[in-house]
């Protein structure tokens, strides 16, 4: 019996947050001011905002700067987050049989899904402006509803395509 294994890796650079780059800086501003406020009244309160706003800030600023690499081997899917080019950690891990089905980004089943499914939980693990197309993958895993959205190359929805043929909708 032949086998032949399928491996591909993407690596994206993430969606910048903005909202968590104006939090960073805010934390920054906010422990300087009470460094400055610590050494003119020489009060230990202020020392104390000032170490607990820095440690926030410095933990804010290793994950700053965030990629994403797919990596797709067989029937497994995983999904690294890389942390300021350094860190490494698993975002997901799944099986091709958690698959519900996989969609184009704003396919019509993707939006109805949405709709039927109110509380289901989203995550984006794409890119700013991508260079593949977008797809959701409908999972279930461990009995919670999940969309996510990655940019797989072609050869992973042709590996895709051969796996679960009846899961890809081609709208």
């Amino acid at each position: 019996m032949v086998t032949k294994d399928f491996y591909e890796e993407k690596g994206v650079v993430a969606k910048p947050n903005k909202k968590g780059a104006v939090a960073m800086w805010v934390m920054l501003a906010v422990a300087i001011l009470a460094f400055v406020i610590a050494i003119l009244m020489q009060n230990f309160i202020p020392l104390v905002v000032t170490l607990a706003t820095g440690s926030v800030f410095v933990t804010m600023f290793r994950e700053h700067y965030v990629e994403y690499d797919y990596c797709f081997f067989n029937e497994e899917i995983d999904v690294t987050k890389i942390m300021n080019r350094k860190r490494r950690k698993t975002a997901i891990s799944f099986n091709v049989t958690n698959i519900r089905f996989v969609a184009p980004l704003g396919s019509i089943r993707l939006s109805n899904h949405m709709e039927q499914y109110p509380g289901i939980r989203i995550t984006d693990y794409t890119s700013l402006e991508p260079k593949d197309p977008v797809y959701g993958f409908v999972l279930d895993l461990r009995g919670i509803n999940t969309i996510i959205y990655m940019e797989p190359t072609e050869a992973m929805m042709n590996h895709l395509r051969n796996m679960i043929p009846d899961k890809i909708v081609k709208e």
